[in-house]
């Protein structure tokens, strides 16, 4: 029965490459993803030096951009946008530690969902916060820079 249901898993499971967001995020900064499957995605933050904002702390901007990434790989769709959150960091993060974010979509069937993404540094609860995203239907920015740069 483990077996049928490990194989049903890796059915189910989508892999990086089918990933269709956040394909060309910096995974130093962003964190790493782990593992995704539907309205479900892990990702791992692994803190550097180069995130410090005191010596040995790292700034929460790196935590709650990783955890932001999760709650979009969670959605994984194209066009999706975070538009808001509400966060809470529960503990701060020292240099050189591994970072795991657990993102959840709570509600995902409409144009606006709502994804719960928890922070662990080992079994150690460091993050809480849920994203709000809206997924559009087609890409929202498009800039036309050379016809804005000649309009006085």
């Amino acid at each position: 029965m483990a077996d049928e249901e490990k194989e049903e898993e890796k059915i189910d499971r989508l892999f990086p490459d089918e990933r269709v967001i956040g394909n060309a995020i910096n995974v130093h900064f962003c964190g790493e993803m782990e593992e995704i499957s539907k309205d479900k995605a892990t990702v791992v933050l692994t803190t550097r030096e180069d995130m410090e904002v005191d010596a040995g702390i790292t700034h929460t901007g790196f935590v709650h951009s990783a955890a932001g990434f999760a709650a979009l790989c969670a959605i994984n769709k194209k066009n999706s946008i975070i538009i808001g959150s509400d966060v809470k960091f529960l503990a701060p993060v020292e240099t050189n530690q591994r970072v795991e974010f657990k993102a959840k979509t709570l509600v995902g069937d409409m144009r606006k969902c709502e994804v719960k993404v928890e922070g662990f540094v080992l079994d150690i609860k460091i993050f809480d916060g849920l994203f709000y995203i809206v997924i559009f239907d087609k890409k929202l920015f498009k800039l036309k820079l050379k016809e804005n740069a000649e309009q006085p």
